[in-house]
């Protein structure tokens, strides 16, 4: 091959960066470049399984064996959006069992995005009736059952699905008619820092007739002063039984006390303070009540999270149906409020400005300033005049910058790698050219002396 044609060696480093470029491009580039190819960014996603139908099963039934073949899920994408198979091997599952401890049936990688609908083939489901085993008859077709959340890259998602049934079906038809429903679990955390692991900085409690009070003295030492403090108070037994709560130094009250509550006091500075609770003269029998006071904690050198949570009865007066708490942030970012509903519904507010109308389970994401926030929960929201259950629990959300992977990095390396090779033997088959045909122009220079003999 002559020296203006590609050589062997030239058309092995062009497929050596061909293929280089293609590795590049299937395993780095989706990290630097990643929204670029969302589908190939991953979070992780557990299932657990449980069956409330599995705690109340009668004396006909002894235990029941469900099969489930197939598990998938439905990610929001263009057009109809795509499946993600989450299980394709037969699991058998003994909702007996599940009732008292729910089984981990999936924990996988699956790509980022948000998910609107799980599926279910199931398989034999046998069961135990008066002592004999049974086959059931089960559904043929997969069920589909909405549900509503986000996998986020490098995080952790836990879903609950509940496997219920029809128990007259089962025993006066043989047939197993499930009725599932999926929650979405707290993401991947250990239980929630609660204020009560802090000191408290003063506490009162007792049980007290109608009219009576009780006073409880404390201090603040000089240098130690407050600039807000939270309020907890519990007990009560009802609307028409409830207590007050006074700290007279301050001039704070707090009336018609009734639940588990929280409120937001004002400024400690150095002195001695009387914490005093009254019993309404209306109520007709004895109130059990419990008061502690707690200086608003800082996240994260106090606690690496926080969680609050409270009740508000049937027909509570409007004064308590606002409650309120705060924390000191000590940075900057991005927070997980993991938002419970255990009855009722209610509103919830970051620094008065609204955030949510919680009805069940659910987490807002907030990009917060470092300093002083302060959380407000507007119980029974709808006005529907129900008992309200709240949980507020707040986390740090990581950064996540991260560095490649290790396959990344190796892609990268072959890439530049490759690109170095293939302009060194461009530059080399370059200075060859140069050189041959420097030559030739030189031998074409010189004369011809052969015809001169």
């Amino acid at each position: 091959m002559s020296e203006n044609g590609p050589s062997i060696a030239t058309f092995a480093t062009a497929g050596f960066l061909i293929a280089a470029i293609l590795i590049f491009s299937l395993v780095a580039l989706p990290e630097l470049l990643p929204t670029v190819y969302p589908q190939l960014r991953f979070g992780t996603l557990v299932v657990r399984v449980t069956s409330t139908s599995g705690q109340l099963i009668g004396p006909l039934i002894s235990d029941m064996n469900v099969t489930v073949r197939s598990m998938g899920l439905h990610r929001v994408g263009v057009g109809e959006g795509a499946w993600t198979t989450i299980l394709d091997t037969p699991a058998s599952l003994s909702l007996v069992e599940i009732a008292g401890t729910p089984a981990n049936l999936v924990e996988m990688r699956i790509p980022i995005g948000d998910y609107n609908l799980l599926k279910l083939a199931f398989g034999n489901v046998t069961a135990s009736l008066l002592g004999r085993n049974e086959t059931l008859e089960s559904p043929t077709q997969e069920l589909k059952v909405s549900t509503s959340f986000a996998i986020s890259e490098g995080r952790r998602t836990n879903l609950m699905v509940d496997l219920s049934f029809d128990e007259g079906a089962v025993t006066v038809l043989d047939r197993f008619d499930p009725y599932v429903t999926v929650t979405v679990e707290q993401a991947g955390h250990a239980p929630l820092s609660t204020i009560a692991s802090l000191k408290p900085l003063a506490s009162i409690k007792g049980r007290l007739g109608p009219g009576m009070s009780e006073s409880s003295a404390f201090s603040i030492d000089p240098g130690s002063e407050i600039q807000h403090y939270l309020v907890h108070a519990e007990g009560g037994q009802g609307a028409d039984n409830t207590f007050d709560l006074e700290i007279v130094e301050t001039g704070e009250l707090w009336y018609g006390l009734t639940g588990s509550l929280w409120f937001l006091g004002g400024n400690l500075s150095a002195g001695t303070y009387n914490m005093t609770v009254i019993v309404s003269n209306a109520t007709a029998v004895g109130v059990d009540f419990a008061v502690k006071l707690y200086p608003v904690p800082r996240i994260t050198s106090d606690l690496p999270d926080a969680a609050f949570s409270g009740s508000v009865p049937v027909d509570a007066p409007r004064t308590i149906q606002l409650n309120e708490f705060a924390l000191y942030l000590d940075s900057p970012g991005l927070y997980d409020f993991y938002l419970g509903t255990g009855s009722g519904d209610y509103e919830f507010l970051v620094d008065n400005n609204p955030a949510s109308v919680a009805s069940k389970n659910e987490v807002v994401t907030l990009q917060l300033d470092k300093g002083l926030h302060t959380f407000q929960v507007f119980t029974d929201f709808s006005g529907s005049g129900r008992e309200t259950l709240w949980s507020v629990g707040m986390i740090p959300v990581a950064e996540s910058s991260r560095p490649l992977s290790r396959e990344a990095m190796l892609a990268t390396s072959l890439l530049v790698i490759a690109i170095i090779v293939f302009v060194a033997d461009v530059s080399l088959r370059f200075l060859r050219r140069k050189k041959f045909e420097s030559h030739v122009s030189e031998t074409m220079s010189k004369p011809d002396t052969t015809s001169n003999r």
